[in-house]
């Protein structure tokens, strides 16, 4: 597993991207709190889910001085400087978020602000996108949405200059957490 955090870490920094390894999911918290504070985050458009409820994390936030929005997050996720969502799997060969978001809330979450922050278990990292593919076509029932998220947005195809966050969030932020974050 270690190999393989490592292997993601390399490929997303090489991107731009953030990541970050952590040992339980309150310092998973902890250091999502302190991150998004360090970068000026004011507003976040946070989908449900257990790190928001049963962990705290919204309530954290909220004490940092983080305004969170859970509900309504067509109208908040835009306006919002960051959103939070989950991960499903993490691919350690190319750097990639594995997302199977068929909730649109989650969706906007992680596309409409300019910085997305996800967290993940690392018991997510899987080797390779053959891999990744494996388990999405093993899974009980094939989700409605799959996403693959390597990085910030990028685009080259006007003049092929290089262009962050033209068709999504300008920043990217991956934790792992040791154990379950759902």
């Amino acid at each position: 597993m270690e190999d393989y955090y490592q292997s993601f870490r390399v490929k997303l920094e090489g991107v731009s991207g953030e990541c970050y390894r952590v040992a339980t999911a309150a310092e998973g918290i902890e250091l999502a709190t302190h991150v998004l504070q360090s970068k000026g985050v004011k507003s976040v458009a946070l989908a449900g889910f257990f790190l928001s409820e049963a962990g705290g994390l919204a309530s954290k936030l909220a004490q940092a001085g983080i305004t969170v929005h859970t509900e309504n997050l067509r109208a908040a996720a835009p306006e919002a400087d960051a959103g939070i969502t989950i991960g499903r799997w993490a691919i350690a060969e190319t750097g990639t978020i594995v997302q199977t978001a068929t909730d649109v809330d989650e969706r906007l979450c992680s596309t409409l602000p300019p910085l997305h922050l996800v967290l993940l278990s690392t018991d997510a990292l899987v080797p390779t996108l053959a891999e990744a593919l494996k388990r999405i076509h093993s899974s009980p029932e094939i989700p409605g949405f799959v996403g693959f998220i390597t990085g910030p947005s990028r685009t080259s195809d006007i003049e092929r200059v290089l262009t962050i966050g033209v068709h999504g969030p300008e920043q990217f932020i991956a934790v792992f957490v040791e154990g379950e974050v759902e």
